[in-house]
């Protein structure tokens, strides 16, 4: 196996995975909610990478905090439930409708900072993308934005619709300048980032190396939103992805590339472990949930974050209601161990494997398992404690191993 492993800052002990991974699941690791016990995850650093300002953002909460309205849950700010002042959705998205007011105002790269901004706050209003009417218009609008701030960029930018079993799903579809054929990344994000956190990606990281980005989501979410994962088929809209891209005149066949981060890290595992037929340049697996996450005994759910959970159910075809024993019934069949992924042949798709050293909810041993399979594997572990690397290192760490990896 020719396997390369950079460990950031230490280096690890691997150990087989065992059965009592499981029973050690702790969501109260998962993520780390500041700035009191919200119910929406309170991050500063990530809504500003992506292009939302600080100062502005910083009174939204001041505003969603101080509010006098009725909460569903009295300890968390953000559970007002009525629609209008102090509710997340309202207060995040009206700040949404004012940068879209600013952007008409400005031009070049003022504009697309500010629609940037506008998308950013869009997306925060509609997350964990559940079945709300408010959360849903929330993210139309953050198309709608992003859409005018992806034709800013060098290229060519279009919105496609990939046909699966009959239904179609959206994707963005970014291209660098020039007839091509031009490589491409299919990629998702987990459950509750859409595809519009992801335009700083192609920007900065993908678009200067020539690279094209066909963006997309998991099942059960936006555009996406008529299919769900009840199959545990996480990857079936990235092979979907895949077979589309191979039909565009515009895009390299030879050098297509799959990435998933976080729940799209599962998507990722699959792709690479159950479709070689694909055929692909790379796979890039970051850290994804592979097993014991979703093995847990019912009760470990209640220890994770309500917004978490109520991303995943609603991907499963749950109401957010749903008791943790459902739950746990319905996750099961993520697991990639259903479909025998830790086994099989040899797989001699390159893959990079990107994670923290602690992850809650994706451990290394899993990782160490299902990379015995591959002939052509490197990996990445940042040393840090918590659920994925930040955004700016491992990206471009993954547009430097695809510009390695081109065929």
């Amino acid at each position: 196996m020719n396997t390369h492993t950079m460990i950031l800052t230490t280096m690890l002990a691997i150990s087989s995975v065992g059965p009592t991974i499981a029973d050690q699941v702790d969501g109260a690791t998962f993520r780390s909610i500041g700035e009191g016990q919200w119910y929406h995850p309170i991050e500063l650093e990530m809504w500003a990478h992506f292009g939302a300002d600080q100062h502005r953002t910083l009174e939204i909460l001041t505003r969603i905090e101080t509010a006098t309205g009725r909460r569903s849950n009295p300890s968390q700010p953000d559970t007002i439930s009525t629609y209008g002042a102090g509710n997340w959705t309202y207060e995040f998205a009206r700040v949404g409708d004012e940068a879209m007011a600013r952007a008409k105002l400005v031009d070049g790269t003022a504009r697309l900072a500010v629609l940037k901004e506008a998308l950013t706050y869009y997306h925060t209003a509609s997350a964990p993308h559940t079945e709300d009417a408010n959360r849903a218009a929330a993210l139309e609008r953050a198309y709608a934005a992003y859409e005018e701030a992806a034709r800013m960029l060098p290229g060519t930018f279009r919105t496609v619709e990939i046909d699966l079993s009959g239904e179609q799903f959206s994707a963005f579809l970014h291209l660098p300048e020039g007839d091509g054929p031009h490589p491409v990344l299919v990629f998702s994000n987990g459950s509750d980032m859409s595809r519009v956190t992801a335009l700083n990606y192609y920007e900065t990281y993908l678009l200067p190396k020539g690279i094209g980005f066909l963006t997309i989501e998991i099942p059960g979410m936006g555009h996406s939103a008529r299919f769900d994962v009840t199959d545990g088929q996480t990857e079936k809209l990235h092979v979907a992805a895949v077979n589309w891209a191979r039909t565009q005149r515009q895009i390299d066949t030879d050098n297509i590339f799959v990435q998933g981060v976080s729940f799209g890290g599962n998507a990722a595992a699959r792709v690479w472990s159950q479709h070689e037929d694909l055929d692909l340049a790379g796979v890039i697996y970051t850290c994804g949930p592979l097993h014991s996450v979703f093995m847990a005994p019912a009760e470990a759910y209640d220890t994770f974050p309500e917004f978490t959970i109520d991303g995943v159910k609603t991907r499963l075809g749950l109401p957010t209601e749903s008791t943790s024993a459902e739950f746990a019934s319905r996750a099961r069949i993520l697991s990639i161990e259903s479909v025998d992924a830790f086994e099989g042949d040899v797989i001699n798709t390159p893959i990079l494997a990107i994670n923290t050293h602690v992850d809650p909810v994706a451990p290394l041993q899993e990782l160490d398992s299902l990379l015995e399979r591959g002939t052509n594997v490197e990996r990445v572990v940042f040393h840090l404690e918590g659920h994925c690397p930040p955004h700016d290192q491992r990206e471009a760490i993954v547009s430097s191993w695809i510009e390695r990896h081109l065929q």
